[in-house]
């Protein structure tokens, strides 16, 4: 709670510093907010472990609250403040940050300077990859098979509700590696189309107090750089949108680590757990691209990504001393080397009058680190894909209804679903949604 008063002290007083020494020249002073709320109800049908007590129903919700300040000088320069609290039950809490100083209630908060050349921030948000990122479009925001933010799969091994993602399996296309961390932003103008966005992140934090220290904890990931290059256009009725990213950082302090593969012995198939070979957590890197176009109601596209974040989800700073690893305690979230994950999704969707109907597809593949089995390098993958279905009715301005069913299906190195490893399920999932935004 420290470092959030200081955020929000620093920022305001940076704004009114600006203000108060620009008061001459400023010409409008300006507040605005908004935010939205998601409410999901789910029926749920996923293979579960004998005696483990897997929900057969579940609930998500989530609140996003904004507000910003600004001034616009005479000169036409804006600036600001923006910060974004966020208020989420723990099933929507997937696709949320490992990383420290991510604090449970503040979601972004940064100050920004805006003219004709382009725009300046700095602060805690995400990364030019993310940001103007193009993916399969969809009906709902929150139930999606990409990246999504209500996520009620349930891992049978664990006796309270933890998502499940076998080996870190995480489907989402979008390069999320530096999260909402602080880091400093540039947007440029969007000419002929082309808008080109660069960000650094000078470390995975999303206070203040690690920036200015030179200590280094075991495969912290660092210095991560991004740059995306965004085309948009309307031409004879379509739009369309294209993007590609790229992202890559440092492993400020690497070391040398083991991790636990669970997998059929060669001899016999039985299921035991194996230690990977020794290996360096390498140096972040991923890369991306997507598309998408709209005509007439239909919107189609959708998107790839490749990274060597074992897992596809987020980097993971669990802020531990040496000599265990910050960044590869666990598989998930650990940067491998000659170990990579590819995802890619698409979709279509179309809107007429109150209603949307849409169909999405994600596939994972991701490679695990090899292994000795009895003289032999195993080299084993862990594979997803969901398909999805949905229907959107907007019952008034601001408020929304969503119908969906979702299919899920792993397949990891086991096989299969005991107690001695679950990496391999199928799952339905339908659900229910309300969506209200203001203002």
């Amino acid at each position: 709670m420290r470092e959030i008063r200081q955020l929000l002290l620093g920022g305001a007083a940076v704004l009114g510093a600006l203000a108060l020494g620009l008061q001459a020249s400023a010409e409008e002073y300006g507040f605005d907010y908004g935010g939205y709320v998601n409410f999901s109800g789910y029926g749920v049908d996923q293979d579960s472990v004998p005696g483990s007590d897997v929900q057969d129903f579940g609930f998500a919700a989530d609140a996003h609250v904004r507000g910003r300040a600004k001034v616009i000088l005479d000169d036409g320069i804006e600036l600001g403040v923006r910060a974004q609290l966020r208020f989420e039950s723990d099933e929507a809490r997937f696709s949320d940050d490992s990383i420290r100083g991510a604090p449970r209630i503040l979601d972004k908060f940064f100050i920004y300077g805006q003219h004709a050349f382009g725009r300046l921030s700095i602060g805690d948000d995400y990364g030019a990859a993310e940001q103007s990122g193009i993916f399969a479009p969809v009906v709902s925001e929150a139930n999606r098979v990409d990246n999504p933010r209500h996520y009620i799969l349930q891992d049978p091994l664990r006796p309270s509700f933890t998502p499940y993602a076998p080996n870190g399996a995480h489907l989402r296309t979008d390069l999320n590696a530096s999260g909402e961390a602080f880091k400093i932003m540039y947007a440029s103008p969007r000419l002929i189309g082309v808008e080109i966005d660069v960000s650094y992140m000078p470390e995975l934090t999303r206070g203040l107090n690690d920036l200015f220290n030179n200590e280094h904890e075991l495969d912290e990931q660092s210095n991560i750089w991004e740059a995306n290059l965004s085309y948009q256009k309307s031409l004879g009725g379509f739009d369309f949108g294209a993007y590609a990213g790229y992202l890559t950082g440092k492993n400020e302090h690497p070391s040398v680590r083991m991790l636990q593969i669970i997998a059929p012995r060669l001899s016999d198939g039985a299921i035991l757990p194996f230690s990977s070979n020794l290996f360096t957590p390498d140096d972040v890197q991923e890369y991306g691209a997507g598309a998408q176009v709209a005509y007439e109601g239909f919107k189609v596209g959708g998107s790839w990504r490749h990274t060597n974040i074992a897992g596809g989800g987020p980097l993971r700073d669990d802020n531990v001393s040496p000599p265990a690893s910050t960044g590869c305690g666990q598989l998930g979230g650990c940067v491998l080397p000659n170990a990579d994950t590819e995802i890619w999704s698409a979709g279509v969707t179309y809107e007429t009058g109150p209603w949307q109907f849409g169909v999405n597809y994600a596939n994972l593949t991701e490679q695990l680190p090899p292994f000795l089995d009895a003289g032999v390098t195993r080299h084993l993958t862990q594979n997803g894909e969901a398909w999805q279905g949905t229907v959107g009715y907007e019952i008034a301005n601001g408020v929304d209804l969503y119908a969906g069913y979702q299919r899920y299906s792993f397949s990891g190195p086991t096989g299969g679903c005991s107690l001695a490893a679950c990496d391999s399920l199928q799952a339905d999932v339908g659900f229910l949604q309300t969506a209200i935004s203001f203002p």
